[in-house]
C-alpha cells in the first residue's frame, strides 16, 4: 500500500550548494526591493531623484555584507 519514506542522508550536516545558493540570492533581491522601494518612496514624497538609486546601493552593500557574515568562515 504505502511506501515508507527514505531517511535522510546520515553525513549531512547542513544545507547542500543550492540551498545555499537559492539563500544568497535570496539575501540580494530581498535587499534591493526593501532599500530600492524605501529609496522609490522618499524619492515620490520629498520629489527627488537620487534616493531610489542610493536605495539600490545600499541594498546590495548590506545584502553582501550579510552574505559575508553568514557564509565567509569557509568552515
Amino acid at each position: 500500500m504505502g511506501t515508507t519514506p527514505t531517511p535522510p542522508e546520515q553525513g549531512r550536516s547542513g544545507p547542500t550548494g543550492h540551498e545555499d545558493g537559492m539563500a544568497v540570492l535570496a539575501y540580494i533581491l530581498a535587499g534591493l526591493i526593501f532599500y530600492g522601494g524605501l529609496g522609490w518612496v522618499g524619492d515620490h514624497f520629498l520629489n527627488t531623484s537620487w534616493l531610489l538609486p542610493a536605495g539600490l546601493i545600499a541594498g546590495l552593500v548590506t545584502s553582501l555584507y550579510l552574505i559575508i557574515k553568514r557564509y565567509g568562515s569557509g568552515t
